[in-house]
């Protein structure tokens, strides 16, 4: 990231958001374990594979029978979501939201100005996808007091590999996923036309095929939203980067 010239902020400012204190962007409970969450009564997991186009797509687990609840098929993972206190600290503020998830993982109010001055957010005015999974991955081995731990930028995601690498985190309990789209592209028409904006994959529609899909989203910048799975690539920043743990199926 830091090898373009384009100068990667945030959209706090032309938004018009105001910093807030955390606010819970999932209403599911913490599990300390993958663990398949039914919207019908228990089920045991099945490995139902479809396939579309030579790519071949595992559910998690069998929709719900009942038609209203299987449109409905979401999973989340709980995270208290923080809104970003300086106008170009979305990448420290989409990363503290999604160590939230991590049990034993201490996150508070000054974790985002921690965040920012470990990642050279204020030195460069921006913040690399690179220095974020560096410093997501020193944060957490230190609360955890162990090595090993990896975040890491993944690049030139397409929409399948988005899904299958969102899915992937949600079965194995690895956390959320930290996206880079372009502000004027999403959901902020009059941002500047090179400006960046992190946000977090933080649930998903658990639907037979990825483009039926729908991602639920926190925006450091706003709180909520959804972002439609054919929707990625028409909006993500140049390169297409992706922080998540090392090692999922992307």
């Amino acid at each position: 990231m830091a090898r373009t010239p384009l100068r990667v902020a945030s959209v706090l400012v032309t938004a018009g958001a105001v910093a807030a204190g955390p606010s819970v962007a999932s209403a599911a409970p913490r599990t300390p374990a993958p663990a398949f969450t039914q919207a019908a009564p228990a089920a045991a997991p099945a490995a139902s594979e479809v396939v579309e186009n030579g790519h071949h797509y595992k559910l998690l687990a069998e929709p719900p029978a009942d038609v209203t609840a299987a449109a409905h098929y979401w999973k989340s993972m709980s995270i208290k979501g923080q809104k970003q206190k300086k106008s170009n600290w979305c990448g420290p503020a989409a990363a503290a939201s999604a160590l939230t998830y991590q049990t034993g993982v201490k996150v508070t109010s000054s974790t985002q100005s921690y965040l920012a001055k470990k990642m050279g957010t204020d030195k460069v005015g921006f913040t690399s996808p690179i220095a974020m999974g560096r410093e997501m991955t020193n944060y957490i081995n230190k609360a955890w007091k162990r090595k090993g731990t990896k975040y890491k930028a993944y690049r030139s995601i397409t929409n399948p590999n988005l899904w299958d690498g969102v899915r992937g985190a949600y079965a194995y309990g690895e956390g959320p996923v930290v996206i880079t789209v372009y502000s004027r592209k999403s959901w902020y028409p009059k941002a500047p036309k090179a400006m960046a904006h992190y946000v977090v994959i933080y649930g998903f529609d658990d639907t037979t095929s990825w483009n039926q899909s729908t991602y639920l989203i926190w925006d450091p910048a706003h709180g909520k939203r959804t972002l439609k799975a054919t929707q990625w690539q028409k909006i993500a920043y140049a390169g297409r980067f992706v922080v998540a743990w090392s090692g999922l199926p992307f």
